[in-house]
């Protein structure tokens, strides 16, 4: 999934579109059907997929172009963003959902200077508001003795990255539920506060369009976050395979986010249930890519 954003100069706005019925990224252990039926096989920790949810809501602040790479935070030294011109600075930032069908105007725009820009960087909130229902050929149980069926999807709550530990799971979980093609998704809002356990920064992750690193940090400091239940902002920095070159003649000025890969499930396989059935804890949010291109 691709979500549009136009950043036309005669009139400083932003506008998005998607399309909401794109194939998500299931290599090892499972495969995804043209109609976005999953299958999987084994157990959970050996199985890569993730896919686009319906709902996709996040919170930017800023989002800029940069001609080198912009220094990451550390646990001592804030970000440097030197050689970065803003695209959107959003003191208070917006709410926009990548997986949402039709347009969507942002304020606080500019239009870039005229350069050629190999970097990126965007400010962003490190909650995500993910609807997301899904069918699978397997049976899913709602962790541990919750309803089971091929769909599962989202429940409206409210959970930290952290709660995925695995120490002390509700049960059933609140995050989500399993069932028939009946059940109705709610809006489930991930707080990404750790990558994985003391986990607070990526580098270099692959993805369409060149590789990705974030760090979680606080808005008070810009410092990289050492602990968990801690961060409230997302830096994130991407390489451009290809880069964005602004030109005098430049009229139309397009951001493209991939989202194919924003969901995943908390999940394990239940041997005890039979070969290949799981059981699902929630569905929380995966990674997003950015593309940039000039007209």
């Amino acid at each position: 999934m691709k979500k549009l954003i136009k950043l036309l100069s005669a009139l400083i706005m932003l506008a998005f579109f998607s399309n909401a019925n794109a194939l998500g990224f299931c290599e090892t252990g499972a495969v995804e059907t043209d109609e976005g039926v999953i299958t999987f096989e084994g157990e959970a920790d050996n199985i890569d997929c993730e896919f686009a949810p319906d709902e996709y809501t996040v919170i930017i602040y800023k989002m800029a172009l940069c001609t080198s790479p912009p220094t990451r935070p550390t646990t001592t030294d804030t970000y440097d963003v030197s050689s970065c011109v803003e695209i959107i600075n959003s003191p208070d930032g917006q709410d926009v959902n990548l997986a949402a069908g039709g347009e969507m105007v942002l304020s606080d725009v500019t239009r870039p200077p005229n350069n050629s820009y190999s970097y990126g960087y965007m400010l962003m909130g490190n909650s995500f508001a993910i609807k997301a229902k899904k069918q699978f050929t397997n049976t899913m149980h709602t962790y541990q003795d919750g309803p089971s069926g091929n769909y599962c999807w989202t429940k409206t709550a409210t959970a930290n990255t952290s709660d995925s530990d695995n120490l002390g799971w509700d049960d059933p979980s609140p995050l989500v539920e399993c069932g028939d093609s009946s059940g109705t998704a709610g809006t489930y809002t991930e707080i990404l506060d750790q990558f994985d356990v003391d986990d607070f920064e990526e580098s270099a992750i692959p993805v369409t369009g060149g590789t990705l690193s974030a760090d979680l940090i606080t808005a008070g400091n810009g410092l990289r976050v050492t602990t968990s239940n801690l961060a409230d902002r997302l830096f994130g920095v991407q390489s451009f395979s290809t880069p964005v070159v602004v030109t005098p003649s430049s009229r139309v000025f397009t951001v493209s986010f991939g989202v194919n890969r924003a969901s995943s499930l908390w999940f394990y396989q239940d041997l005890t249930k039979g070969p290949d059935q799981y059981q699902v804890y929630a569905i929380g949010s995966g990674p997003f890519s950015t593309f940039m291109s000039v007209e």
